[in-house]
């Protein structure tokens, strides 16, 4: 029973989803659109034309990497990618929706966007361009051509759309700092364990490692991992094709919080402010939003790609109500909660808000 996984090396949501399958052992062919069949196959199956799309053994047609693999845990427990413990495997879920809505923007704005961004862009352009061109024979006429002119036609797309992940002149700083702060604090983090959450893959792993590996390959962000954190590097290349370490345990809090805790106390409280900045900006209908992340301004327009931001956040807080409301569990998780900064975001009657 093979599943078939429409994906492309270049998107981090597609790696997510390749990485998870391998882990899993599901049975599946990886494709890419690089054929006139397959372009027809993808076009006909995807009610967006985006990538990754799965067509599941029985036809059905799954995107959006988290529900994909929220679905493909229920109906496969076993490897498990969620840590059994409440506490934990709510922290799994928000590190990976952090990781999808604002460690894409390390990925996007040095790739693109960043005063440094241009052999990354160039570099990128091309290598989609030939995956796109994959399997055409040696000496093929006008091949070349054909991938200059879309490397060229790719990029020309891609540079104009910095607006996306809010990158600017005026928030490069930010994005830049937020990565290389990200980097240090998991590298001692990952100094000592092969996951983040201890010797087997977690959610949470699949998700950031899917932004990471691009970063990594990447020129300017794969030269900062590289030179700031090698562990943070062997990481996201084990993740490429993940499996369990030695017994395969998750740990506990207790020997998790001293190098996660700063995590989520550094990057993914700065996530949640300016997640809920967006969302607040998008009830009010404003065309542009500021909020201040750690005493510096962050300023963006407000547009349609920004909507998917306040469906995230109000996500991600049902999941946070659904595993405080385990009565062996809320009491640890409001306590890590706090100290991470995060509580006020997630738990709405903690203050006014959303």
């Amino acid at each position: 029973m093979t599943h078939r996984v429409f994906g492309s090396s270049g998107s981090p949501y597609s790696v997510k989803v390749r990485s998870y399958f391998r882990y899993k052992g599901l049975e599946h062919v990886w494709l890419v659109r690089n054929s006139p069949e397959l372009i027809e196959e993808f076009s006909k199956a995807a009610r967006l034309p985006i990538v990754p799309t799965v067509i599941t053994p029985d036809g059905q047609a799954l995107q959006d990497s988290t529900p994909i693999i929220e679905r493909l845990e229920k109906l496969h427990p076993t490897p498990p990618a969620s840590p059994e413990e409440p506490l934990l495997g709510f922290l799994s879920a928000l590190i990976e929706e952090f990781a999808d809505e604002w460690g894409n923007k390390w990925m996007m704005h040095f790739r693109w966007y960043s005063s440094r961004s241009a052999p990354d862009a160039a570099n990128y352009s091309r290598r989609i361009a030939v995956e796109l061109k994959s399997g055409a024979a040696p000496g093929t006429p006008g091949l070349q051509e054909d991938l200059d002119a879309m490397a060229s036609g790719f990029a020309s797309r891609m540079l104009d759309r910095g607006f996306t992940v809010g990158s600017s002149d005026v928030t490069a700083p930010i994005i830049e700092k937020s990565y290389v702060d990200a980097l240090t604090i998991l590298e001692r983090h990952l100094q000592h364990r092969p996951y983040l959450f201890g010797s087997r893959p977690s959610i949470g792993d699949f998700g950031l490692a899917g932004q990471l590996y691009q970063c990594f390959q990447d020129v300017t962000a794969g030269e900062l991992m590289r030179l700031h954190a090698p562990h943070v590097a062997l990481w996201a290349e084990r993740m490429v094709n993940p499996s369990a370490v030695g017994e395969g345990n998750f740990e506990s809090w207790g020997a998790l919080s001293a190098t996660l805790l700063p995590f989520l106390q550094s990057q993914v409280r700065i996530f949640l402010t300016w997640s809920e900045a967006i969302a607040a900006a998008l009830a009010a209908r404003q065309s542009e939003m500021t909020v201040v992340l750690d005493g510096v301004s962050w300023h963006q327009t407000v547009a349609g790609p920004q909507k998917y931001h306040a469906k995230s956040l109000k996500e991600i807080r049902k999941k946070c109500s659904d595993a405080l409301s385990n009565p062996t569990a809320a009491g640890a998780l409001a306590e890590a909660l706090r100290a991470s900064g995060c509580f006020e975001y997630l738990v709405t009657n903690s203050k006014s808000r959303l």
